[in-house]
């Protein structure tokens, strides 16, 4: 599989993931490889009830913001493992509520690279 075809279907589960536990899309995504990893930066929505209580009840919204994420880093993984068939061997994964940034990194058990060469054409 060619690079930037895997790339746009990593975006595609990944926003789909997303969609599932947050109910909106992405705004903003890009992927790039290094190594073993498969790193994604996004722009998201924040989730209106938690933008409405961050400054009430931050401390609230930011344990709620961390059950999210270990939801979500559970979620791709085995996304990500079942459409492509790779081993995930761990997911790194930060979210800055006040800018909407997210930053996830998708630890192989080998080089991106490699798995290219398995991977069939979609």
């Amino acid at each position: 599989m060619v690079a930037g075809t895997f790339k746009q279907e990593i975006l595609k589960v990944y926003n789909n993931v997303n969609r599932r536990i947050f109910n909106t899309g992405v705004r903003q995504q890009n992927v790039e490889f290094t190594g073993n990893k498969i790193i994604i930066l996004s722009l998201n929505t924040r989730i209106p009830a938690l933008k409405l209580l961050d400054d009430s009840y931050s401390g609230t919204t930011e344990y709620m913001d961390h059950l999210l994420t270990q939801v979500f880093k559970k979620q791709i993984k085995s996304a990500i493992e079942q459409q492509f068939h790779l081993k995930v061997i761990a997911v790194f994964k930060d979210y800055d509520a006040a800018s909407e940034y997210s930053g996830t990194i998708l630890c192989l058990d080998r080089d991106v690279e490699a798995c290219l060469n398995e991977l069939p054409e979609l």
